[in-house]
């Protein structure tokens, strides 16, 4: 019964992983497409890449209703794109169906390891609860980090446009400038805005676009800025002085609350892993440890409130050492 299990979680991953390659494939194929036509805009080119996006459609759409019809089965409309702007947000080049393929993938492979390596019935239950969550706790930390990266990033970029526009560049080419000049996110995310404006989009849209994918309250703080400046007219140059020096002094300070409030977080991280990473040890070395209180309703109970406390101190914690600047 366990070959057999095995044997089925295996083709079904296979089967998953193929239709991630396909369409991986595929995307890259429209995209090919759509360039050719663009640099290639006579009218038998044209017929001819339409005929072949045709083909494209037909041999994809079944692969892509199956992934939509999987992503809505588990996540919901609105909830994949949420997915979407998170994985964009986080510099992941994966659609919100293919995310739910790869958690699915981690949770299939974990049940694999869970029967091959015989573990007892809570490790077994907690593998893939372990491989559902997993990348989403991947995809939060890299959006974190991507985000904080562009606060870091924005001071630079600021003085380096207003440096460029006292030159005598324009906006757009200094923002070029940065484009070049800035390493991910902030570079290549302006860059996109760029190629944006150049394709016909508002600057406007453009800017939003690019809010969207960096959801940065000080990058917010500087396209509302030059929206506005946009408006009403004034000398550009300093205001981008003027929003980097106070960029930098919020910076500073939120350096400063980081150092004093890490005792504290790192005291919610230790409180909150301690138990389980004890329960799990006690686990592995005597199996039977925990039988007693499994199998008790009182023991069940007891291990409920102990999740729920545990969870609750986590939360007050995290609301004490949490400042907004």
């Amino acid at each position: 019964m366990v070959i057999m299990i095995f044997i089925l979680l295996f083709l079904l991953s296979t089967l998953i992983i193929g239709m991630i390659g396909i369409t991986v494939k595929r995307n890259q194929y429209i995209v090919e497409s759509r360039l050719e036509k663009i640099f290639n805009d006579t009218s038998e080119d044209h017929h001819k890449l339409k005929d072949q996006k045709g083909e494209g459609k037909k041999k994809g759409s079944i692969l892509k209703s199956t992934f939509q019809t999987f992503s809505k089965a588990f996540q919901g409309k609105s909830q994949a794109e949420k997915w979407e702007q998170a994985l964009e947000s986080a510099g992941i080049p994966l659609k919100a169906e293919e995310f739910v393929a790869i958690r699915l993938l981690a949770v299939i492979f974990s049940i694999m390891a869970a029967l091959t390596l015989d573990f007892n019935l809570f490790i077994t239950a907690l593998l893939p609860i372990a491989g559902w969550m997993g990348p989403v706790f991947y995809l939060n930390s890299k959006r974190k980090k991507r985000i904080q990266a562009c606060s870091d990033q924005l001071p630079q970029a600021l003085g380096t446009i207003g440096t460029a526009m006292k030159s005598g560049f324009s906006f757009m080419q200094a923002m070029q400038m940065v484009a070049k000049e800035v390493a991910d996110p902030l570079g290549p995310e302006f860059e996109k805005t760029i190629r944006e404006i150049n394709l016909g989009i508002s600057m406007e849209q453009a800017f939003h676009n690019l809010l969207e994918r960096l959801p940065n309250n000080d990058l917010k703080l500087v396209v509302t800025a030059v929206l506005i400046q946009r408006s009403t007219g004034g000398n550009l140059a300093k205001l981008f002085e003027t929003i980097e020096d106070t960029i930098n002094d919020r910076v500073r300070m939120k350096d400063e609350l980081k150092a004093l409030t890490s005792q504290g977080k790192m005291s919610a991280i230790i409180i909150s892993l301690l138990p389980v990473a004890l329960g799990v040890l006690l686990n592995v070395i005597s199996p039977t440890y925990f039988s007693p209180m499994l199998q008790h309703p009182l023991g069940l109970v007891l291990l409920g409130l102990g999740a729920v406390s545990g969870f609750i101190g986590w939360m007050v914690i995290q609301k004490i050492v949490r400042i907004e600047v």
